[in-house]
């Protein structure tokens, strides 16, 4: 009997805490985020471009996207853009010319930014470095996303682009919260995105009831479709950002079924990796 009302005390206590955090929670005031990186028309389009060519190819189509870049960063903390799926190709290679020649110290490391940039550039012909796009593109905005996670990336980025006129055109975005956080201490006037542990935090406390409460620094909702493939986000999430006044930023769009999604949502910002086919689905293109 003692068991049975202890518990029956603890879960009471428990369900106050858990009220009390959503209602503090839903007790709090937001006001929308004004920035000249949002201007034009609504939807954004975010095209993924590694590329020059790839990113001169999307604003001929359309001149006002913006250009997703995957930056990296190489042994001496030269900034350039690749997406990590692509490491494998150069590190087989290396993997390859040290077994052929076991006395020459060739493979030096097993990630990419364990190599000097000239190794990158040599066997990624068209790896641009990120200061490139900045100087070729001067009026067109970057979703910056870090994959990186290396000493110094946010003094070496920062440092790379802060004479190009960044400050109306940058979004940062990063699976790591602290490559955000420390960026944002030395430029709080960019725009800063969703990291994988804001998704995670969300997703946790709206399954114990007390997403209200959750703490979200970013300026936008910037979210996959799925996470380690399950869904990266639900209606719940969704309402909230909305509540606290967060544009909705989803992609990369891949199907005509996460189009409707993106669309029932009535996404901000839409992220894809084939703009043709994404200006199809929006009505202005050809069928591809």
């Amino acid at each position: 009997m003692r068991i049975f009302f202890i518990t029956i005390c603890s879960l009471a206590v428990v369900g106050i805490l858990i009220l009390s955090a959503r209602i503090w929670g839903l007790g709090q005031h937001y006001k929308a985020y004004e920035h000249a990186f949002f201007s034009g028309p609504a939807p954004l389009i975010i095209v993924k471009a590694d590329t020059l060519e790839k990113a001169q190819q999307a604003i001929k189509t359309k001149s006002d996207v913006v250009l997703w870049l995957d930056v990296r960063f190489s042994r001496e903390k030269t900034p350039f853009i690749l997406p990590a799926s692509r490491d494998v190709e150069f590190l087989d290679m290396k993997h390859k010319l040290q077994e052929e020649n076991p006395s020459t110290p060739i493979m030096i490391g097993g990630k990419l930014n364990e190599y000097p940039w000239e190794q990158i550039n040599e066997f990624y012909k068209t790896t641009p470095a990120l200061k490139e796009y900045y100087e070729q593109f001067p009026q067109t905005r970057f979703i910056l996303n870090v994959v990186d996670n290396v000493a110094d990336a946010h003094t070496t980025l920062v440092s790379t682009i802060q004479d190009l006129k960044p400050n109306e055109r940058t979004l940062i975005q990063s699976d790591a919260l602290i490559i955000m956080k420390t960026i944002k201490e030395i430029k709080p006037e960019w725009v800063y995105g969703t990291s994988t542990p804001d998704l995670m935090r969300m997703l946790t406390f709206d399954s114990m009831w007390i997403l209200p409460s959750t703490q979200f620094a970013g300026d936008v909702f910037i979210a996959p479709f799925t996470l380690m493939k399950r869904p990266a986000f639900n209606d719940d999430i969704i309402e909230e950002m909305r509540r606290r006044k967060k544009r909705i930023f989803l992609g990369p769009i891949q199907s005509e079924s996460q189009f409707a999604e993106a669309s029932r949502y009535k996404a901000d910002g839409l992220i894809t990796d084939n703009l043709p086919q994404l200006l199809h689905l929006l009505g202005q293109g050809p069928a591809q």
